[in-house]
């Protein structure tokens, strides 16, 4: 009997090993289930706060780039010398950068465009005043285009050095150079008021109210907001 009684437990405690042997690997496997939940709840997270914080830089970068289109401006119009060789009336100079011109244009037309999808419904008020110095911008560049493009600034010039020449001793050998001329103060003052029209004149009073508009009371402070550290 008690023989029986052995073997039955010896049974028994096989059915337990059986048991113990079947739940581990259940056991395992439901611990790695949720380590796969948990890594895939912290990778989307992860890749959540990535893909905000590069919408957030892309946000910062759009809106830097619409600020900076007032110096940008400014680069192609007066830094690289442009403006002066209008207003000198030096064709050759001023026509290299009609390129350059019509780049700027198609540029500053695209900020208008996304000026309106940032700021279109969020602050209009900023959209509106971007929108009005973008327009004039355009205005300007405009106008100087036609003022090459149409002969007017070639017409200018020539009538400046029909006049101008005989005031030197070297007679017609003297045209067009713009170095000797500079060298002497009063001819190139002369030369200077010959070369002035109505056009430039227009020119002129559309660029400084432009200029005007990008003051830190009417421009500047609009986009504070936007470059606060704790924005981003």
């Amino acid at each position: 009997m008690n023989q029986i009684i052995e073997q039955l437990v010896k049974v028994n405690e096989r059915d337990w090993l059986d048991v113990i042997g079947i739940l581990i690997p259940i056991i395992l496997t439901i611990v790695i289930i949720i380590q796969n939940i948990i890594y895939f709840n912290r990778s989307n997270k992860l890749q959540k706060q990535i893909h905000n914080r590069d919408r957030i830089n892309q946000y910062h970068n759009d809106i830097l780039m619409i600020y900076n289109t007032f110096y940008e401006f400014c680069d192609v119009i007066f830094t690289s010398g442009f403006a002066n060789n209008v207003k000198s009336a030096n064709i050759s100079l001023a026509s290299t950068w009609i390129n350059n011109l019509n780049t700027l244009r198609l540029s500053i037309g695209r900020k208008i465009d996304l000026s309106k999808l940032i700021f279109g419904q969020s602050n209009k008020e900023l959209n509106c005043a971007l929108e009005e110095r973008f327009k004039l911008a355009i205005e300007i560049i405009d106008k100087y285009l036609m003022y090459i493009n149409s002969g007017r600034l070639l017409e200018v010039s020539e009538n400046a050095w029909v006049t101008i020449i005989p005031q030197n001793p070297i007679g017609i050998t003297f045209k067009y150079n713009y170095e000797a001329l500079a060298q002497n103060a009063t001819m190139y003052s002369n030369f200077m008021k010959l070369c002035q029209s109505k056009e430039l004149e227009e020119i002129e009073t559309l660029t400084k109210d432009y200029q005007a508009k990008h003051n830190y009371d009417n421009y500047d402070k609009y986009f504070e907001e936007y470059f606060t550290l704790d924005k981003l």
